[in-house]
């Protein structure tokens, strides 16, 4: 009787996991597998797939435009990402303070950006930094400074890039690492008064190491974010075709060859090395979190 409820329960589990194991199947291994199939093959969505062996990843590697790609896409990663975190950890450090008023306002306020979907953010600062009519030129005209177009050139289009996505992550970021900060005791803090410690001893031996694992979590997200951009690059590259093809990443490339030219073995293909790029830097990631990360 006990063996026959014991068999029951696995098969409740098997059927509660069941969904999940199939949504995994069809939406990330099964196009991941087809993926490197199709890397092999010239195929155009039309015609039957043909079998051309490593050609695509020999045209990969002596396409000056994948490297291209690949610095703008690193480019967005290592400044992206630190100034993202790191005025995350300021903002939710600021709002972690004991008597400052409206803490639930201010959450909100920051964490509204991340809901808004990328694309209508993309339009919202195409307005706002508008060579014409836009808010930051108005500014500018008042103070009589130059109004630049900010997107016919391809160093100030990625600044705004940038600035978009410190403005789309910085809530999420912030609310993250409040948790995190409000979770440490404050019994520590009170320690290091009695022994005199200043508010940078107090950051760096106890709000930094605590703060870790959470820190460590937006760190991964923030990377990711990163690789994947491709939003931005859409819409902002849509009135320019010079300054698009100058801030193109990966991923706008990927999708480009597989969907505008119909390249799809040559976008599998670079999207077969995108994805061991990304698998090397969560390695990494995960090699050295051991070193940093302290979880209590």
């Amino acid at each position: 009787m006990q063996l026959q409820r014991k068999h029951k329960d696995w098969i409740w589990a098997y059927l509660f996991i069941a969904p999940t194991v199939l949504g995994l199947y069809i939406f990330f291994l099964y196009p991941m597998v087809s993926s490197v199939f199709i890397s092999f093959t010239k195929w155009n969505h039309l015609s039957a797939p043909q079998y051309i062996g490593l050609s695509n990843y020999k045209r990969l590697f002596q396409d000056p435009t994948i490297w291209l790609e690949f610095k703008n896409t690193m480019y967005f990663v290592l400044v992206s990402v630190p100034l993202t975190v790191g005025i995350s950890l300021f903002l939710a450090n600021a709002l972690n303070k004991k008597h400052l008023l409206g803490k639930g306002v201010f959450r909100t306020i920051f964490f509204l950006p991340y809901v808004i979907l990328p694309v209508i953010t993309a339009q919202i600062f195409m307005i706002v930094f508008n060579s014409r009519y836009g808010l930051v030129n108005g500014l500018l005209r008042i103070m009589n400074l130059p109004q630049p177009a900010w997107f016919s050139n391809a160093l100030l289009t990625r600044f705004v890039i940038v600035l978009v996505t410190l403005w789309a992550s910085i809530g999420y970021f912030t609310v993250i690492l409040l948790a995190g900060l409000q979770n440490i005791s404050p019994q520590y803090y009170e320690a290091c008064d009695i022994d005199g410690g200043s508010w940078w001893v107090k950051f760096l031996h106890i709000t930094f190491p605590l703060v870790t694992p959470q820190l460590f979590f937006c760190l991964v997200l923030a990377i990711i974010n990163s690789f994947k951009m491709f939003d931005y690059i859409f819409v902002f590259g849509k009135s320019n075709v010079i300054v698009r093809e100058n801030i193109r990443t990966m991923a706008f490339g990927i999708y480009e060859r597989g969907f505008t030219y119909l390249e799809m073995g040559y976008a599998s293909a670079e999207a077969i090395i995108f994805s061991l790029i990304v698998l090397s830097v969560t390695i990494l990631q995960n090699v050295g979190q051991k070193h940093w990360v302290h979880y209590s």
